[in-house]
Order: C-alpha cells, then structure tokens, then sequence
C-alpha cells in the first residue's frame, strides 16, 4: 500500500469534538481563575473592612485608658458603651450618604490624626481643671476615640461598597442590615474582650503596652491597610512619632521621665517610677517640699508615707515613716479587739485583701503575725515593696503574698472550710471608687466562712454616708456577721450648715460627707471593744499613738438598723446587681475626683 495523507474521512461527531477540545479546555481554566480570583478579592475586601473595624475595636479601651489619670476611669467611661455602638453605625451610615459624591480615601487622612494623637491629647489635658470630669471625658473621648471609630467604619463602608449589597437588599436594608451585624455582632463583642480580658493581661505582663504605644501602633495598622499612601504621609508622620519619643510627658520612654520632672519640679513633686498594669495607670510620687511619698492609681491615691528626715528624726522624735491616712493606723486595731481566749501575736494568723502601699500589712508581719496578703496587681506589690518598704521576704519566715483576684481566692477557700485566719483586714479601693463585686453579700460571707470561730475582721471603706449604695454596703456587711459590727470614721464629719453663721462652701455641697471608716466585726457573739494599747503596739509610730484606737465620739450608726429583719435581708448587695449602682458609682467618683485636685495640683495629675 502506498504511503501517504490519511483520506478515509472521520466521522463528523468525532472531527467536532477534536476542534472543541482545546477552547473548551480553555475557557473552563479561565473560569475557574476568574472565580478564584474573585473569592480572593471578596476575601481580601471583607478582611480589609474587619481589619478597620479591630483597629476601632482597639481604640476604645486605649482612649479610655489614656484618659483615666486625668480624669479617672470611672468619669472617662460614663456612656461610652453606648456612643461607641452609635459611632459605628454613624460612620457607617455616613459613608452611604456620601457614596454617590465622595470617593476618596480618609485613611491617610485618619492615619496621619492617629499619629499626632498623643500630641492633642497632650495639650487638651492641661485644661482638666477647667472642663472638669464631666465635659473633659466628653470633649478628650471625642477627639481620642470616637473620631477614630467613625472613619474606620466608614472606611469599611466603603470598602463593602463592592458588594452592591443595596441593590440585593434594598436601600435602607442594605445599609443597615450589615451596619448592625458588624457592630453588634464583631465589633463591640472585640471592644469588650480587648477591654477587659486583653489588654488587663497584657499590661500586667508587659510594659510596652502603655496608651502613648498603642496610639502609635494603631496609627501605624491604619496606614499600612490603607489603599493609598501618599508622600506626605511619612513625611508630617514623623514628627509625631518625633514629639512622643522625645518630648511628650506620658510617654514612658528613657528621656520622658526627666521632661515630667522638669515640668513638676516648679509644684515642688518628683515622680519616681509608673507603670501600666492591670488595674490600671500606677506612680509613685514624693512631694520634696514636705517630704512625703505616695502611690497613685488612675486619679486616685493607694496610700503614702511621710518619710523619716534627719529634721523629723532629731526635732520631732520620729522613728518610722508615718502614713498619710490615719485610716490604716485604724485598721491596725483589729489586733486590739477584745476576743476570749486572748491571742497571742507569734500564734495568730491574719489575711489582708488588698496591698497599698503595705502599712497594714508591715505592722501585721512587724507584731510577727503570720500574715497572708492577697493583692491583684503585680505592679502594686513591685511598688509597695521598693518604695514603701514592703518586706520582700516577710522576715518572720512564714507571711507570704498572692497575687490572684480576691473574689476566687475568698471562694476557693471557703469551700475547703478551713477556718483559718484570727484577723482579716479589708482594703480595696482603686480609682476613685468601690469594687463592688469585694463588697457582695456572697464575698463578705466568703470571708467570714475563714475566721476562726473567734475571729475578727476589719473592712476600710470610702464613701458618702448620706448616700444609698453607702448604707447599703455598710448594712451587708453588718447583715452577714449577724449585727456583731461597729462604725468608725477616721475623721469628724464637714461642719454643720446650721451650726453658727457659717455655711457649707460650694465644695462641700457638692462633696457631701464623703470620708474614709473602718467597719469591725465579730465572728462570735460578743461586745466590739478594744483593749488599751500597750507601747509595743505603736512599732515606734506617733500616727499610731495618736490613731491606733477608734475614738468612740467617731462611731457612726449603721443606716439600716431600724429596720425589721426582713426588710435589712433585702437591702443587701448580691452579686449580678453591681450594674444597678453605676450610677451612683459615677457621681461618687466625680465628688472624689474634686477632693484628689485639693490633695495634689492639677498638673501632677495631667502629667501622669
């Protein structure tokens, strides 16, 4: 046969099928790379909108944070919840407004204000005193944080613009369906953990984690998402990041110390150390003019010392330094409380929940007490033990410190039933308010269930006694020990209104009679007296001599006693009801934050 083309003809289904072969093969991978590249653009737009929506998520809690020094964490954080979930939704309404005329991208705009933030914190702070607690949260967590919050939604709104969700939802549906989602669903639910589990935890670990930093980082996140990044942005950027590292106060960097010292020199106050921890923005500060130390929380004081000078030493017979309360001398007199049988001090075993600046509990190890100190914040033990004089090994051998929350502690400890200590002191107060959650009636009886069965307990609270969360408090307390507790405020109370022809100033009404009172109680049956001090109790301290002993014209009559057992049984304070006193809570820290701008001057708190 001869060799040569093929000329037997190929069926026509099958020459069809060899020419659509290869396009057909083509079409199906580009098919398939277009939908791949489409998944990877819907996942990179809802990636970039939830990025912006973390980075608002995280402004919150670090606004609100720089704001507490200045004006307490309670005043700074009066209706924030609320505002920011309406400022989500308003920068993500907004955004729909503007689509059809505003395209531009804010993000640079946003990234360059976010880097100057410390900056214009900075100065709006050194007007605290006269905005006051009220206007200067509302006027600083403006600026700090909710500026923020609405660009980043909008941004975000922008971004899901792809979408065309109006088109498939409706105009009014489309923008709000996924406005709420993003809000109630991811962002706020991110706020909360960031503000009270994340950066609480962080911040007890870390000492990079300040507000100053966090500002910078979020700055730096909005720029580097950002689409666009134009020159100028670097450019007018770094003198930002410039001012903070080398001239603003509250950053805690090596040379910003110095500049806060510089600035607080002319007030006669020095600042000795600060960390951010979780509890909040701790500092000690001493007072040069009048020598004396203190610890500082947020917009509130822990405590403080009077140092032991050579003049104090020589002239006035000083021995120890002496605390700035008397009310911690107080505390000290659950040692003296009349119990049968008499304790000896080396045989007794004391718990003290809450640290300070450590008097309590440095009398309690110094009388050779066995002495178990619960305190939550790392920082506050650091601090107590370097510049308060703290024993770091508690010199009798056997006192050691937990630093664990009280509130598990206290319930841990209840269930094993183990009545293990004589006396338990009770002093918490952090930021110009009252924990509550270490005031519940289920707390209170937690602590009682680890006295010894002739046991005693002294709790320091501050507060308004004309108030109703007050007497409440004061009344759970008297309710779980059975009504085997007397009142002793540390100081005599405002001057009468009636009383002469002098009336109350304008700082008094608006203070009402906040003051400082130690609650002590019995855990048997029995009559609340104190044996006459001996020389040995005063460990060498005149403020002792002078406090140690609750004056009995001082006592204070619980509010609630007149009524019936029934009716004291539900004024108590139960856990879960803590939020039903927030309000009372904000105007108790506003009276409190009035009386700390007379204890030290305004700038020792602006400066941090």
């Amino acid at each position: 046969m001869a060799k040569g083309r093929q000329t037997v003809a190929l069926p026509q289904r099958r020459r069809l099928h060899k020419q659509d072969d290869k396009p057909k093969s083509s079409e199906a991978k580009d098919s398939s790379l277009e939908e791949s590249v489409k998944r990877r653009k819907t996942w990179r737009t809802i990636a970039f909108a939830l990025s912006l929506l973390a980075i608002a998520a995280l402004n919150s809690p670090v606004s609100q944070k720089s704001l507490a020094p200045v004006f307490g964490a309670i005043p700074a954080a009066v209706n924030h919840t609320q505002a920011i979930t309406a400022t989500v939704l308003l920068g993500y309404v907004w955004r729909a407004f503007l689509k059809p005329t505003y395209n531009t991208d804010i993000l640079p705009y946003l990234a360059l204000f976010a880097f100057w933030m410390p900056s214009i914190q900075n100065y709006f702070v050194k007007y605290s005193a006269k905005l006051g607690p009220i206007a200067g949260p509302i006027l600083l967590g403006f600026l700090s944080c909710h500026t923020v919050i609405i660009a980043c939604a909008y941004s975000a709104g922008q971004a899901l613009e792809v979408f065309d969700l109006q088109s498939k939802l409706g105009n009014i549906a489309g923008v709000a369906l996924p406005a709420i989602a993003l809000d109630l669903l991811y962002c706020r639910p991110l706020e909360f953990f960031l503000a009270h589990y994340a950066l609480p935890y962080l911040q007890g670990l870390y000492d990079a984690f300040t507000p100053v930093n966090l500002q910078l980082l979020e700055a730096a996140s909005i720029a580097l998402v950002s689409p666009t990044k134009p020159w100028w942005l670097l450019s007018l950027a770094i003198p930002a990041i410039a001012q903070a590292f080398l001239v603003n106060p509250h950053f805690s960097g090596p040379y910003n110390l110095s500049i806060v010292n510089r600035d607080l020199s002319a007030y006669d106050w020095k600042l000795l150390d600060r960390a951010w921890s979780n509890t909040g923005y701790l500092s000690v500060l001493e007072n040069e003019a009048e020598n004396y130390r203190v610890l500082r929380c947020d917009h509130s004081l822990l405590g403080g010392e009077w140092l032991l000078t050579e003049d104090r030493k020589m002239r006035q017979g000083w021995k120890v330094n002496e605390p700035i309360y008397s009310v911690f001398s107080m505390l000290e007199a659950v040692r003296l409380m009349k119990i049968e049988p008499p304790l000896s001090d080396t045989n007794a075993q004391a718990l003290v929940i809450g640290l300070g600046v450590g008097t309590a509990p440095k009398a309690l190890i110094g009388h050779g007490i066995n002495t178990t100190i619960v305190e939550i914040d790392r920082v506050v033990y650091e601090f107590a033990t370097r510049y308060f004089g703290l024993p770091t090994n508690m010199t009798n051998g056997k006192s050691h410190i937990l630093l664990q929350d009280a509130v598990s502690f206290a319930a841990t400890h209840a269930r094993s039933k183990k009545r293990t200590f004589d006396y338990i002191l009770h002093d918490v107060f952090t930021g110009g308010i009252e924990p509550l959650s270490l005031f519940t009636h289920t707390f209170v009886a937690d602590l009682r269930s680890l006295l010894s069965p002739n046991g005693v307990i002294a709790v320091n609270y501050a507060g308004d006694v004309t108030v109703a969360l007050t007497a409440r408090i004061l009344n759970t307390i008297d309710h779980v020990f059975d009504g085997q507790c007397k009142i002793f405020r540390d100081a005599p109370p405002p001057r009468d209104k009636t009383a002469g022809t002098k009336t109350k100033t304008k700082e008094e009404e608006r203070e009402g009679d906040f003051t400082n009172m130690v609650i002590f109680c019995r855990n048997s049956p029995g009559e609340i007296a104190f044996r006459k001090p001996r020389k040995e109790d005063f460990l060498g301290s005149r403020s002792r001599e002078q406090y140690l002993v609750p004056r009995a014209d001082l006592e204070l009559a619980f509010p609630l006693r007149n009524l019936t057992t029934a009716e004291r049984k539900k004024e108590v304070l139960r856990v879960g009801e803590e939020g039903e006193w927030i309000r009372q809570q904000e105007l108790s820290a506003v009276r409190h934050w009035h009386i700390m701008r007379r204890v030290m001057p305004a700038a020792v708190w602006e400066l941090w």
